[in-house]
Parts: C-alpha cells; sequence; structure tokens
C-alpha cells in the first residue's frame, strides 16, 4: 500500500494535547529591558534619578543619576553630569560621566567631559575630549583633599622615648 493511500484512509492525524517538552530557541543577545526610555521629542530640564534601566533618545539638561544601566541612544543629547551603575553613549553628551561598573562609548558617541570608572570600552569612530579615571578610588587631587589631617597626639618627634605608648594608642583607636 502506498503511502498516499495510508494517508487518505487513516484521515488527519489528530492533535495532541500533551505540551511538547522542547522549549522554543533564545537569542544569543538578548537586547536589555529598558523599564524607562525618554524618547526623541522629551526634552528635560533639572535632575533626574532612576532606580531602573534608562534609555534616553530626547535632550536633558542637568544631572541624570541612574542605579542600572544607563544608555544614551544615538539620538540622545545630554547637557548634564552623569552617575550610574554602567553607562552607555552612543549620543552626544557635555558633562562629567561617573560609572560604578563600566563606561562604553559606542562608535557614534560624542563626548565632551572627564570619565570616572573601573572599567571602559571605547569603540572604534567615537569622538572623547576629557580625562579618563580608571579605578575605584577618586581622582588624586580628591584623595589627598579627602585625607584626615594629622591629629596633635600623633605627631611624634623622631627619636623620642615615648613612640611606642602613642603608636599603641593610636592603633587602638583611642
Amino acid at each position: 500500500m502506498a503511502l498516499k493511500d495510508y494517508m487518505a484512509r487513516s484521515g488527519p492525524e489528530p492533535a495532541r494535547s500533551e505540551p511538547s517538552s522542547v522549549a522554543a530557541p533564545r537569542p544569543a543577545t538578548p537586547s536589555p529591558a529598558y523599564t524607562t526610555c525618554l524618547g526623541p521629542t522629551i526634552t528635560l530640564t533639572g535632575e533626574l534619578r532612576c532606580g531602573e534601566s534608562l534609555r534616553i533618545d530626547g535632550s536633558v539638561k542637568g544631572e541624570v543619576h541612574c542605579d542600572q544601566l544607563l544608555t544614551v541612544g544615538e539620538k540622545g543629547s545630554v547637557f548634564a553630569s552623569i552617575e550610574g551603575d554602567t553607562v552607555v553613549i552612543a549620543g552626544e553628551v557635555k558633562g562629567d560621566i561617573t560609572a560604578r561598573r563600566k563606561i562604553t562609548l559606542e562608535s557614534t558617541a560624542r563626548v565632551t567631559g572627564d570619565l570616572t570608572t573601573p572599567g571602559i570600552v571605547i569603540q572604534e569612530g567615537a569622538r572623547l575630549e576629557g580625562r579618563i579615571m580608571i579605578g575605584g578610588g577618586p581622582p588624586p587631587e580628591a584623595a589627598q583633599a579627602a585625607a584626615p589631617k594629622p591629629r596633635a597626639q600623633e605627631k611624634v618627634a623622631a627619636g623620642s622615648a615615648d613612640v611606642p605608648a602613642r603608636t599603641a594608642v593610636i592603633a587602638s583607636g583611642a
């Protein structure tokens, strides 16, 4: 009996009611899910604070603070200081950028300002006019200004007989 004849006699196969155990394939590189997006027609002046991921395709002037991923799109323009966990720039920024994890300048980025971050990626074609400070601490000038001044007890003349006693006091935190 030919397969064609068999199919004609048996009719269509009934639909299965049990779910398939094979999952749909996932995309290789999922795009980030932005929970807040400022579209290209939005202009904001002032302080912007965001607790979730943020994408800026419009214009912002002032200050931007983001607890998660902050992206400035190709059409976005930010004339503000930026602080975020991870910052990705594809548009224009005039202001300092500080990231707790990483700053990425895409090939279309145009940045005028200082960058401070422990990690940085700069794509070929990106424009940057400013300084890059890589590391976890503040810039050296700020660290020196923030360093506590020695107390009168801590100033000990070289060769003084009571140096060990004072050292013990300083070490104990008294």
